[in-house]
């Protein structure tokens, strides 16, 4: 039985790769290049072959689903650069070097508030219409940057890389479809250790508000799923399974891509909910179009198949996440008026300039 076991083990591996290279050759000659060279540059970082950047891993991403029309150093490291330049002087000129976390609160001024240093045009949740409502565009932190304009994805990664040149120690966290931004309370300024900052609606959160408002269980947070501070290694990971979300916008397809994709990000970040949806979707289009090749003929493949799946839905269980509901996504669609309203009522550290 156990040679019979690896004998399938290593039937699936092969099955798979052969998937994978024909959805490869079904592409086209930009779409193998640049995804797969964004892929290779974010796996490298993983596997510990390149250092470890989480601005050229959310570059690289980007830079594949804009077929290479972005460029490195003009659309990230300047205006990021500047910014930082700008958010030192900030923290000079007000005297906040007595504060432990003087570069959370410039940071949290500077996409809150206009200021000279973002051209008075503070960061803003985008409710343009340029393109289709959940078109990936609006996830792209180049467009953030760039627009100072994004969505619950864009923003906080936005954040994130400003904090990441400015030496500020934050961290990404995860809620269901959506993504705040997390900082350790050293100045003992709140009621809770660690600081929440919803950066869409520019406002600090309480923990059990977004606990509330998600429907977050404590297990959730337990396990790391939810509502907890995210390592850089665990956040270029979750850049793979962005990586294959892009991919599946831009070519509304899963396949043996999507799946190399989030085999290697889960391996990083395990208890990341929407990369074991991603690696189950693709398990199931791979399966799908093996029964068309065979002509719906159940085999051991398919077997091996269906136990990978069934992984899947084990291993989702097991990050205890938020299942979506009708009721819960009505709850989680944000309004211009929404967002206003949330402003009204803003806890922060507002220095004028």
């Amino acid at each position: 039985m156990r040679l019979r076991h690896i004998i399938l083990c290593f039937l699936m591996v092969v099955f798979v790769t052969t998937i994978q290279g024909k959805a490869v050759q079904a592409q086209d000659s930009h779409e193998n290049e640049y995804y797969n060279q964004a892929y290779s540059v974010i796996a490298d970082m993983l596997e510990g072959r390149t250092a470890l950047s989480i601005r050229r891993a959310v570059f690289v991403a980007e830079w594949a689903y804009l077929d290479g029309n972005l460029d490195y150093e003009n659309d990230f490291c300047k205006p990021i650069k500047k910014g930082t330049e700008y958010l030192k002087r900030m923290i000079a000129i007000n005297h906040w070097e007595d504060y432990k976390t003087a570069k959370q609160i410039a940071l949290c001024n500077f996409f809150f508030y206009p200021c000279s240093g973002n051209g008075q045009q503070p960061y803003e949740y985008d409710f343009s219409n340029e393109y289709p409502k959940d078109d990936w565009h609006y996830q792209l932190v180049s467009r953030t940057i760039k627009m100072h304009k994004g969505q619950c994805h864009s923003l906080p990664w936005a954040f994130k890389l400003y904090a990441e040149e400015l030496g500020a120690n934050v961290s990404l966290a995860h809620a269901p479809r959506h993504c705040f931004i997390m900082y350790k309370d050293e100045d003992d300024l709140f009621p809770e250790d660690w600081v929440n900052v919803e950066i869409t609606a520019h406002q600090y959160q309480p923990t059990w508000g977004i606990k509330e408002h998600f429907a977050i269980s404590d297990s959730a947070i337990a396990v790391g799923a939810y509502l907890t501070p995210i390592t850089d290694t665990q956040a270029v990971a979750c850049q793979l399974a962005d990586l294959a979300l892009g991919y599946y916008d831009k070519y509304k397809r899963y396949d043996g891509f999507t799946l190399k994709c989030v085999e290697t990000s889960l391996k990083f970040y395990p208890m990341n909910p929407n990369a074991i949806i991603t690696k189950g979707k693709s398990l199931d289009a791979i399966l799908e179009q093996y029964l068309e090749q065979n002509g719906h003929l159940r085999d051991e493949y398919t077997d091996v198949l269906d136990i990978q799946s069934k992984q899947c839905m084990q291993d989702l269980k097991a990050t205890h996440w938020t299942q979506e509901t009708e009721e819960l996504r009505n709850k989680w669609e944000q309004t211009p008026e929404q967002i206003e309203n949330i402003r009204k009522n803003i806890q922060t550290k507002k220095i004028e300039q």
